[in-house]
């Protein structure tokens, strides 16, 4: 049986699928409660390179859990999550675990289904600049939107900015400028995905950088200071579950939509009971995406943004919004739409095409099995 697959990277204007892996696994103490009288499934879910979201997969996949569930469970992973929401085109997986900038796309543009959320994704987003940056030497105390934020109008403007563009990255970015009364017409941005931006700028490329992920708490920063971040930012952002529409209508893979995502929580509670095998395993899920992470500092990533518990989740899904008719999960995200709207990045109208793409039908059933 295969129990993962490869990932797939954006390497300039290609994307390129690896090879498949088989990923060893280790003795199990979650089992499905009905294993025995299950037939087995599959499952292709998909995510990005080393985030907080997927590495509940990686864990149940090392143990075992998901043979235990007698689900069989292929993977594919992205560099960034527009590029994951382009391989739906070709229903390229069933499930998938994103940040805001997929999960836009996702239902924006090919018609997936959001069906839950997984972690905050706000304190692994950071912004750098060179500690003889005249942005660092502005100081602080300049930016309406958290006076923590390093530097002025006057030492941002004109800066070239390493960021992928369409993700939480930019939107990061865009929050921080609007604190100085700037826009990202004031600066040159570059789009390249984080590892490249951060690895660009040890090479001296560019005036400040913009990254997520493990590579925020890399050892490799102490020629540099931390000028905004997520948290800093009030970004609000979260990670979420998107479904490819098709396989959410087709009942086994709904079915093995409901198992999977069981396996998924009761992983997340093994990780809080067994904090220090679930960073070394972080930390190797890391490793397989090429990215150096060391479990002491993988509790601190994982730390950064919490993951929700299930109900939590469905309480979101659930709960209509204060401002209007829609979810507080919908909320969220109009919220960043709109900034996005504004700025030019999306279009006027685009928050109507993203409602009404919120299915709660799959929570609801992973709560109720949960809850047996």
């Amino acid at each position: 049986m295969r129990k993962g697959e490869g990932r797939m990277k954006k390497k300039g204007l290609a994307m390129l699928l690896v090879a498949a892996m088989t990923l060893s696994m280790g003795s199990s103490v979650y089992a499905a409660d009905k294993a025995d009288d299950q037939k087995e499934l599959s499952i292709t879910v998909s995510g990005v390179n080393g985030s907080v979201n997927f590495t509940p997969i990686y864990v149940a996949m090392e143990q075992g859990f998901f043979d235990d569930a007698k689900l069989d469970v292929d993977y594919v992973l992205f560099d960034n999550g527009p590029v994951q929401m382009e391989a739906l085109a070709s229903d390229s997986w069933d499930l998938g675990f994103t940040g805001v900038g997929g999960v836009l796309s996702g239902l924006i543009s090919y018609d997936a289904k959001l069906v839950g959320a997984t972690n905050t994704d706000n304190g692994t987003q950071t912004v750098w600049a060179r500690n003889d940056s005249d942005i660092v030497k502005a100081g602080a105390g300049h930016n309406t939107v958290n006076d923590q934020i390093i530097g002025d109008a006057d030492s941002w403007k004109g800066k070239t900015v390493l960021c992928n563009s369409g993700t939480v990255l930019e939107y990061l970015l865009i929050k921080t400028l609007g604190g100085f009364g700037l826009t990202t017409d004031d600066v040159q941005v570059i789009t390249m995905d984080a590892p490249t931006a951060n690895s660009a700028f040890q090479a001296g490329q560019g005036d400040v950088s913009v990254i997520t992920g493990a590579i925020s708490f890399a050892e490799d920063k102490k020629d540099y200071t931390e000028v905004s971040c997520g948290n800093w930012a009030d970004t609000g952002l979260e990670c979420s579950i998107i479904a490819n529409t098709a396989s959410y209508e087709d009942e086994e893979t709904y079915e093995a939509m409901t198992r999977f995502l069981k396996v998924y929580w009761e992983t997340i509670d093994w990780m809080k009971e067994n904090p220090e095998d679930a960073a070394q395993l972080c930390s190797d899920f890391n490793a397989e995406c090429g990215i150096t992470l060391e479990p002491e500092t993988a509790s601190l990533y994982m730390e950064q943004d919490p993951y929700y518990t299930a109900d939590e989740v469905l309480e979101s899904m659930t709960t209509t919004s204060e401002a209007g008719d829609y979810s507080v999960m919908e909320e969220k995200l109009l919220g960043i739409l709109d900034f996005f709207i504004e700025t030019g990045k999306y279009n006027a109208g685009d928050d109507e095409k993203m409602l009404n793409h919120m299915d709660t039908t799959l929570m609801e059933d992973v709560c109720a099995e949960l809850a047996e």
